[in-house]
């Protein structure tokens, strides 16, 4: 058990807990709202001046790579900041990317993705830094699983509410407002910081950019677990990002009837996110957990590439909610896994190491699966995703061996 961070139950209080996982949760929302409203607003931006609406492509890749870059720097960020200090400094980051957007030149809208991308990649090891001290080995996945539900819930809130201030507003006074009220959150959560960093513990300054990968590393079968999440998070932005041109380029399937799957795969990864999370808590491993989530991204993927014309809503609906389930719920299994083996004041900092597996997936997987759609057809693209799974989860049972504390 050493190494194993487990709450001290007389230093917190019976309130904090939910106080701070409400905090959190609030504040993922947010970045996860303001970082998925370029996306929903760009047809407004590129119809306003002018531009190319290809350039909406290019805002993902610059989205991770400013996520990607940030992570590097976490470590002393939190040092610095703590957690909450550094959540904060995450929305303050998407505020200033948005602010970014309203300048009417290209380069400013490369920086506002960078920006945005920096408080993407800041916000999950701010708010596991945050909630590490308050978990136990019973319920680290499943507390930071409900955290984890701001980031779906924050893109749907994007689609639901934007397009409505858009159309009353226009898209510069609703990207102003979501700039200011972005502000006027941070004022107002600002009294909960020396609160919320209280039991964090001393952030260390002194690791060096790749320390907490190789702490990590280090903590046996680790390894096999960030190899997965790597694969898995390539399934998950590839069905985020690619589902619906599949079912309307490649099945022939109506843009309704293709929106609607990607809202049932993304609402069945909110539930996935606690009910796999709660299992890695009472009742398997992490591997095991992961291994079966494997198995059931490869049937969902085969099934997926078996799309026709001939299937009917309903069936295209369940297969969709089973992708979602498995490919967009599997994080907080990562994120708990972490939280349970990281030494005091350290749970930020691993995380950002974890966040960094996860972002190269999420940044890659998708230019090799566009790469397979483009030069043969998604549906290949799906069947070579479904192999990988399917290797990943067969690599992660063949492990014989792994010492996390996953289960009761």
């Amino acid at each position: 058990m050493s190494g194993i961070l487990l709450a001290d139950k007389n230093s917190v209080s019976r309130s904090d807990v939910p106080f701070a996982l409400a905090i959190t949760l609030l504040v993922q929302t947010a970045v996860s709202l303001l970082a998925a409203s370029v996306a929903v607003l760009a047809p407004a931006i590129s119809y306003q001046r002018q531009w190319n609406l290809s350039f909406v492509a290019l805002y993902a890749p610059l989205l991770y790579v400013g996520a990607f870059s940030i992570s590097f720097r976490i470590p002393w960020l939190l040092s610095k900041l703590g957690g909450m200090g550094l959540a904060l400094g995450a929305v303050l980051a998407n505020a200033l990317g948005l602010a970014c957007l309203l300048a009417p030149w290209p380069l400013m809208a490369i920086l506002a993705a960078i920006l945005i991308g920096v408080g993407y990649g800041a916000m999950t090891p701010a708010s596991s830094h945050i909630l590490g001290p308050r978990t136990t080995a019973q319920n680290a996945g499943l507390i930071m699983s409900i955290k984890q539900v701001g980031v779906p819930m924050g893109a749907m809130l994007a689609g639901l509410i934007l397009p409505y201030f858009v159309l009353h507003l226009g898209w510069q006074w609703t990207m102003g407002s979501m700039a200011l009220a972005s502000v006027i959150l941070i004022v107002a959560l600002l009294p909960t910081v020396s609160w919320l960093n209280h039991l964090q513990g001393k952030a260390p300054a002194s690791f060096r950019p790749l320390d907490p990968v190789r702490r990590l590393l280090a903590i046996p079968g680790m390894g096999g677990l960030l190899s997965a999440t790597l694969v898995f998070t390539a399934m998950q932005l590839c069905v985020r990002s690619l589902l619906t041109t599949y079912m309307v380029r490649d099945v022939g399937m109506g843009l309704s009837a293709a929106g609607l799957a990607l809202s049932f795969s993304q609402g069945a990864g909110m539930f996935g996110q606690v009910i796999w999370a709660w299992l890695s808590d009472r009742m398997m491993t992490s591997r095991t957990v992961l291994a079966i989530v494997g198995v059931v991204m490869c049937a969902g993927a085969l099934a997926t590439a078996s799309f026709s014309r001939e299937w009917s809503v309903s069936a295209v609906l369940i297969v969709s909610s089973v992708v979602g389930f498995s490919a967009a719920g599997f994080i907080p299994v990562i994120l708990g896994e972490v939280a349970r083996h990281a030494p005091p004041g350290q749970v930020g900092a691993l995380t950002s190491g974890a966040n960094l597996f996860i972002i190269a997936g999420a940044l890659f997987g998708p230019l090799a699966f566009g790469g397979i759609g483009s030069a043969l057809n998604y549906r290949i693209a799906f069947v070579v995703l479904a192999i990988a799974a399917a290797l990943t989860a067969a690599a992660l049972l063949a492990t014989r061996r792994c010492n996390a504390v996953s289960g009761p």
